[in-house]
């Protein structure tokens, strides 16, 4: 069977509840989701969002298997449809995805992409937590350079990329 991948349309906040339904009727079900950690109330926290809310992907086959189950699932309004079309998610962007999931099934969220070259950081987390300084550089995808004023002299130090956040 050549199953093809494509969109569903699910209620708000029920992505899980609609893909743990899809799943138990045996269809085959992809939800990307995105790790992000921000700070909320002085803590760090770690959450795990659909990375594109209100949408999973299921791999179907052309109109030989039954589409009516999907509509009456909970969780589920629908499958993304132009007209009577219900377009194609190209395979390459489903595998590029299921690329960067972890174990546990969630793509890291880095958040210094938005940092160039002298913009002032504050790390959030580890043995420097507090302390500013100036990004430098990028080293490596989970990295970075920054300068810190130690002891009245700037020094270069490697932090997690996580463990940053504009000043």
């Amino acid at each position: 069977m050549n199953l093809k991948w494509r969109a569903v349309f699910c209620k708000p906040r029920e992505e899980q509840r609609a893909r743990m339904h899809l799943v138990n009727q045996g269809f085959e079900a992809f939800l990307p989701q995105l790790r992000s950690r921000r700070r909320l109330r002085g803590r760090d926290r770690t959450s795990i969002e659909p990375m594109f809310p209100r949408y999973l992907f299921l791999a179907l086959a052309d109109h030989r298997q039954d589409w009516g189950p999907i509509r009456s699932t909970r969780g589920v309004i629908g499958l993304v449809r132009f007209g009577n079309e219900v377009p194609i998610v190209p395979d390459d962007l489903i595998e590029a995805l299921k690329c960067y999931q972890d174990e546990r099934g969630a793509i890291e969220v880095a958040r210094y992409h938005e940092l160039k070259e002298n913009d002032p950081v504050e790390i959030t987390a580890g043995p420097f937590a507090g302390y500013r300084g100036i990004f430098e550089a990028e080293t490596g995808a989970a990295r970075a350079i920054i300068l810190l004023e130690i002891l009245n002299n700037q020094r270069r130090v490697q932090i997690a990329t996580g463990d940053l956040r504009r000043a």
